[in-house]
């Protein structure tokens, strides 16, 4: 997704560049256009991640990482081995005329 805004602009400038009488050449490339996007759209998507329970997967269970002779506690999941939901935070508040306490 990130390139395309460049080969839009790219194929536009190629487009635009073209000889009027031939429009078999505009076609095409509309044509690759839209093929090149539909299988952008169909690339695969990452699986999606551990529920909450689940085993954790940076110390895979065990409630610590390391190697056996140094070993601390595993922080995604607080030393639990299983994976802790995910708190999401209000945003900050912004106060500009200073009647917000802190």
């Amino acid at each position: 997704m990130r390139f395309l805004l460049s080969f839009i602009v790219v194929i536009a400038g190629c487009v635009v560049s073209l000889p009027i009488q031939d429009a078999t050449i505009s076609a095409d490339l509309a044509a690759e256009t839209s093929r090149a996007i539909v299988r952008m759209r169909a690339a695969p998507q990452p699986p999606p991640g551990p529920k909450p329970g689940d085993k954790c997967p940076n110390c895979k269970g065990k409630g610590y990482v390391g190697d056996g002779t140094v070993k601390t506690k595993c922080l995604p999941c607080d030393g639990t081995g299983k994976v802790q939901k995910v708190v999401k935070h209000p945003p900050a508040k912004l106060c500009t005329d200073g009647s917000c306490k802190l």
